[in-house]
């Protein structure tokens, strides 16, 4: 029998239900807790990089609930402000997650907007009372540490109308688990990712990471390249991270040639930093554009449609060719079809077709002569 959680409030009576998560099924403890037992999850991926920056300002400590609020609410990408509204008008829709300890594990977002409702609701507010204790789902006290996961894995990692955390947070707990020695398949099983989402992930971050370092590295004036960007390691993860999605398309189209190629490697990540790119087609082609001498130049250039001229030049290029090939083929069958005729065939033709093929050749031979001149 397990033992109900003490910070559960005995009214409406607190029941057990089996909830799946991840795959596995759990017993929880169903029921309410006051808002003001709970702490928020000062340790939550989600605000990871605006942690830092705060961290760089006020030194290296535990941050407090207070200023883990503030960030909450500050962070546009968090958007709690639209969830607290929403809160006020349809209630809480969804319980929060607890460990048996208390340790919220899943709501840190719908927890914080809930302080924020009651922030400067009054007193009398009739909802005040809804939000004031909410519902919870809190695992029993046999639950291990991989249950915990479990939970996280569900409610961060698969798609809901839930905003999960961003790419690039997800990403570092894949490359924590890898760098902890975990091999892509446990990963795999881990965070309920295929296999080759896990590969591609550990090279876009391959990618970050080599970004990262140029981006922080001091700006040289004697070196040919000029150096790094001079960016603090929050700026240029901060770039990373809103980025993330463009170093996965160049981890899809040009991997190998950012690891071969140095010179294209410095210019993309400079690309990237100041913000070249406005569509995943873009990135697609930069390495393509790079080796055409037209497409490089127009992608040099610091007119912000660069990335979209330069993709015109090679689309345009790429008809070009692709319609001469085709004229190519169709030549190569006709003079075929042509050498395979006997005499008699040609006999048997009528009188216009044979005037008409008498003078397309004639029109061929002589454009050919022009052309050779």
């Amino acid at each position: 029998m397990t033992t109900q959680p003490t910070f559960l409030l005995e009214k409406p009576k607190p029941q057990i239900k089996s909830r799946l998560y991840n795959g596995r099924k759990l017993i929880v403890w169903e029921g309410k807790v006051k808002i003001s037992s709970i702490q928020g999850w000062v340790d939550n991926p989600r605000i990871e990089l605006a942690k830092k920056k705060l961290v760089s300002r006020v030194g290296e400590r535990q941050l407090t609930q207070d200023e883990v609020f503030d960030l909450m609410k500050n962070d546009p990408e968090v958007k709690l402000k639209d969830l607290r509204d929403d809160i006020i008008k349809n209630g809480l829709r969804e319980p929060l997650a607890l460990s048996f300890t208390g340790k919220l594990l899943d709501g840190n977002r719908r927890f914080f907007a809930v302080k924020y409702a009651l922030e400067n609701m009054p007193a009398f507010d009739p909802n005040r009372q809804d939000l004031e204790s909410v519902e919870a789902y809190v695992l029993t006290e046999d639950a291990t540490e991989e249950d915990e996961q479990n939970v996280l894995v569900e409610e961060n990692f698969s798609a809901s109308l839930k905003i999960e955390w961003p790419d690039y947070v997800k990403a570092l707990k894949v490359v924590d688990a890898y760098q902890d020695g975990m091999s892509p398949e446990d990963i795999s099983k881990k965070f309920s990712w295929a296999k080759s989402k896990i590969r591609e992930t550990l090279k876009i971050h391959e990618i970050i990471n080599e970004f990262i370092i140029y981006a922080t590295a001091s700006q040289d004036q004697n070196d040919e390249n000029g150096g790094g960007l001079g960016l603090s390691e929050q700026e240029a993860e901060t770039i990373a991270a809103k980025n993330y999605q463009y170093f996965n398309e160049a981890q899809k189209s040009f991997f190998e040639p950012l690891k071969t190629d140095f010179d294209f490697k410095i210019q993309f990540f400079k690309w990237i930093a100041i913000g070249k790119f406005s569509s995943f087609p873009e990135v697609r082609i930069a390495y393509n554009a790079w080796k055409h001498p037209e497409a490089r130049a127009a992608l040099l250039h610091p007119d912000p449609a660069s990335a979209k001229s330069a993709k015109a030049i090679l689309d345009y290029n790429t008809r070009i060719v692709r319609s001469t090939d085709e004229a190519v083929g169709r030549i190569d069958t006709f003079t075929k079809f042509l050498r395979e005729m006997t005499a008699n065939e040609i006999k048997l033709l009528p009188v216009d077709s044979r005037q008409n093929l008498e003078e397309a050749l004639e029109l061929v031979i002589k454009m050919s002569k022009a052309a050779a001149e």
